[in-house]
């Protein structure tokens, strides 16, 4: 079987054509740990299904935050539940998600995840289907990446709804014992709710840039 292309797996999810940054990124002057990609400035074709066309609204792209003088989110992490752990090649991202659901589209769940994975060329070795944060602190990493609610949830400590989650990490960086964190949708909510694909593109190629920048 050939190796599937990054334009094959944004085809098989109906993502063609590319979104593209309508302005390109300012030169980075400082190490910048969030700064979130305005979904205003990326056009609405990647990560959508041909029926669905939003309506976005101007948004003005808050200024890059400096790691050095941005307040970390208050949170205490004393999660009770066990959660999915991937690590990528280059052990430089974790990705921590709600543990295994139940579902009878679980093989359409995998799928989607991989192929989010492949869109912003990510592969990763390590699979923990019930890791602890004792098997999170086990690897070092630069970049922690949370998908779904419950798995925000038991990572950092606090109850909040994933939309909550995403509004916070807007406005100020959340961390995990110093490690910048993304907070994004889980596979099987966007599988349901494909009209958020958009806004997990953006989280997405935020992590990336996070990424490439620390």
């Amino acid at each position: 079987m050939s190796l599937m292309t990054r334009e094959d797996v944004l085809r098989e999810l109906e993502l063609l054509p590319v979104w593209q940054l309508k302005n390109p990124l300012p030169s980075i002057q400082h190490v910048s740990v969030l700064s979130p990609t305005s979904e205003a400035s990326i056009e609405p074709a990647l990560l959508l299904s041909p029926q669905f066309e939003p309506v976005i609204e101007p948004v003005i792209e808050p200024a890059p935050l400096d790691i050095q003088n941005v307040e970390e989110v208050a949170v205490v992490a004393t999660p009770t539940e066990s959660f999915r752990l991937l690590i990528n090649d280059d052990k430089t991202a974790a990705f921590v998600l709600d543990s295994a659901i139940e579902s009878n589209d679980a093989q359409d769940i995998e799928t989607l995840l991989s192929n989010m994975l492949k869109a912003i060329n990510m592969h990763c070795s390590i699979d923990i289907p019930n890791a602890t944060i004792d098997t999170l602190n086990e690897h070092v990493v630069k970049l922690v990446i949370v998908m779904g609610e419950s798995a925000a949830n038991s990572l950092l400590g606090q109850l909040q709804a994933i939309d909550d989650w995403r509004g916070a990490q807007s406005s100020s960086p959340i961390f995990y014992q110093n490690l910048p964190v993304m907070i994004t949708y889980h596979p099987a909510f966007l599988l349901n709710n494909t009209a958020y694909k958009a806004k997990a593109w953006v989280d997405l190629c935020t992590a990336k840039r996070i990424l490439q920048n620390l």
